[in-house]
Order: C-alpha cells, then structure tokens, then sequence
C-alpha cells in the first residue's frame, strides 16, 4: 500500500521518528501540507496526516473516495480538532489499516463551482465569500430556491457540520453534525436600512440543491481559511453540498 505522508515541518524530531515507523509498514512519500496537489493525493492509497487541523485541511481538499488519518504529532500545543490520535497511538492504527482491520467515517463537504467551472478543491470547514479588501463593504446578489435579493455585508459564510463548531458558530450559527446531508449559510453583519428588507440572512442548502452568489464588486472567495480565489465583478458562484464526503480512519 502507498501512504502519503502530509507534513507540517518535516524537520521535526518528533516527526522524523515517525516518519521511519510509518516505513515499517508502507511505502511512503512526503509532502509538505502548502505544497499538496491534486497528483500526490491521486497517486496514494492512504493519506496520513503529522500536524495540526492546518495540516489535515490541507491534505484533505483534493483527496476523493481514499482513506485519511489524521494525526496530532504535538498535542500539547494543538487542539486538533480534526485529528484523531496523537503519536503514542500510531503504530497500533497503521497495523489495523496493513491489516484491513480499521473503521472509517464520512464528513460532508462543500463543493464550488466558478461560471459553471467545478473547482477541484472541497472544502471541509467553510467557504467564505466577501469583498477583497476585508475593512470594505462585500455587496453581491444572491439567490436560492425562489428568493432573489441584493445584499451588503461583512460576508457569507456556507458551513458543514464538521466547520459549523468554528467560524460559523462564532457568527452565531447553530453546531450541526458532520454526516448531516447539508451545508448551512449565514451572513455575517448584514447590513439593514429603513427601506430594503431581507429573508435571506441564513439558508439551509440540502442535497440536490444549489446557492448562487454574484459579487457585485472585486471579491475573494476563501476554502477553509487556507485557499484563496479572486472573484470578478458578477461572476457566476454556485455553491453545493459534495458527492464526495471525506473518509475518516477512526
């Protein structure tokens, strides 16, 4: 079995020593987590993770139907929220997957499409959509099932279960499971005058179903914190639960 092993410093003695138990067991090739590519997940049957949620995130946006395990290689300075066991509990999870003898997990993520062109990444946590220059007022259009408005912001945050305890909690959104069917958006600081009126400040996007956002300014378009996308003025953003949840090793 070929295993990827996305790092966060290599260089790491805590790291090194791992990175020789992994060899005991697969054959292994590295990458650095800002240098993952839709070639190295492609070419493994198994991602590993050393690092911290920055590193899993990283790892994650272009892995398809392949298994993850997602390791806390310094748990006393990371939450690691998204890891799963920490470097004591290693060599016992790499003989249960040799073994075929592991369980996994689904975690839903979003999928984006720019003018009808998918984007390769999946995000794991949050999309996040708003103007370019963050201290500037994002204004865009938006529309979802028969509801059509024009908006000003401070952003639209389109969640899963797995981001929901995070940015979009702290926006004041409600925590939803990771293996819920559904993405949620929410816009942050909406901006509300005496004449216009909105009832699109939070949505539930289900399965089959599809949010529109078109900037109506320069705009950034953000995946987990981490990739980043220039909007133009009114293209065409669709945003969608994907068919491609992530698997999990637990």
């Amino acid at each position: 079995m070929k295993a990827l092993v996305v790092y966060k410093n290599k260089k790491e003695r805590t790291e090194i020593h791992t990175n020789k138990l992994i060899e005991k067991y697969f054959n292994v090739t590295y990458t650095w987590r800002n240098h993952v590519t839709k070639k190295h997940t492609s070419n493994a049957d198994l991602i590993i993770t050393l690092g911290g949620d920055g590193t899993v995130l990283s790892a994650s946006h272009y892995l398809i139907n392949k298994p993850i395990l997602t390791v806390n290689s310094s748990p006393n300075t990371s939450e690691g929220v998204l890891t799963k066991i920490n470097i004591t509990q290693l060599e016992q999870k790499l003989k249960e997957i040799q073994s075929n003898n592991f369980k996994t997990e689904k975690l839903e993520r979003i999928e984006v499409s720019i003018n009808n062109k998918s984007i390769d990444l999946l995000s794991l946590n949050e999309v996040f959509i708003a103007n370019e220059k963050a201290y500037r007022t994002s204004k865009y259009k938006i529309k979802f099932k028969n509801i059509e408005e024009e908006h000003r912001s401070s952003g639209l945050i389109f969640s899963t279960g797995t981001g929901s305890t995070a940015w979009f909690k702290s926006s004041h959104g409600e925590p939803f499971s990771p293996q819920s069917k559904f993405i949620k958006m929410i816009v942050r600081e909406p901006y509300i005058g005496r004449i216009k009126k909105f009832s699109l400040l939070n949505a539930q996007i289900d399965e089959d179903e599809e949010f529109e956002v078109t900037p109506l300014v320069p705009s950034v378009l953000a995946i987990d914190s981490i990739k980043e996308i220039k909007l133009k003025k009114n293209d065409k953003v669709k945003i969608k639960i994907s068919k491609h949840p992530l698997i999990r090793i637990i």
